[in-house]
C-alpha cells in the first residue's frame, strides 16, 4: 500500500513539472523573449502590418532581437490572415512579404542584424505594395 502511495505521489509530481519542462530553458536565443517581450509588443498596439515591420526594423537596429522577432511574427500572422485565399491554407508561402518576414526571422535567429533589417524593410515595402 505504501509503495502505491509513493508511486502516485511521483506520478503527480511529474505531471505538475511537465509543463515547465516543455517550456524549455530560457537561454540567450533571440527567439526566447518571454512575457516581457510580449508585453512590449502589446504596448505598440497596432493591427497593421507595415507599422509592425517598421517597429521591428527599429528594434533590430537597436539590437533588441527578441522584440524584433515578436513584431515580425505578429506582422506575418496579420499578413497571412489577410492575404490567404480560401483553399490554399496548407500551401506554404514562398514569395512576397510573408516569405521575406520568414527570412527575416531566420536572420534574427542567426543574429544577423543587417540582413534582418534589410529583409524587414523589403517585407514592409512589399506589404505596402500589396495593400496589406
Amino acid at each position: 500500500m505504501r509503495h502505491h502511495a509513493i508511486r502516485c505521489a511521483m506520478l503527480g509530481l511529474s505531471l505538475v513539472t511537465m509543463p515547465a519542462l516543455a517550456q524549455g530553458v530560457a537561454g540567450d536565443s533571440p527567439l526566447n523573449g518571454g512575457d516581457r517581450v510580449s508585453a512590449q509588443a502589446d504596448a505598440i498596439a497596432t493591427q497593421q502590418v507595415e507599422p509592425l515591420l517598421q517597429q521591428a526594423e527599429q528594434a533590430v537596429r537597436q539590437g533588441r532581437l527578441p522584440l524584433a522577432n515578436e513584431l515580425v511574427e505578429r506582422a506575418e500572422a496579420l499578413a497571412l490572415t489577410r492575404s490567404t485565399i480560401a483553399g490554399t491554407e496548407t500551401q506554404p508561402v514562398t514569395s512576397g512579404p510573408v516569405a521575406r518576414m520568414a527570412e527575416a526571422r531566420a536572420a534574427i535567429a542567426r543574429r544577423d542584424n543587417s540582413t534582418a533589417a534589410m529583409l524587414i524593410a523589403e517585407a514592409a515595402s512589399l506589404s505596402r505594395a500589396q495593400g496589406l
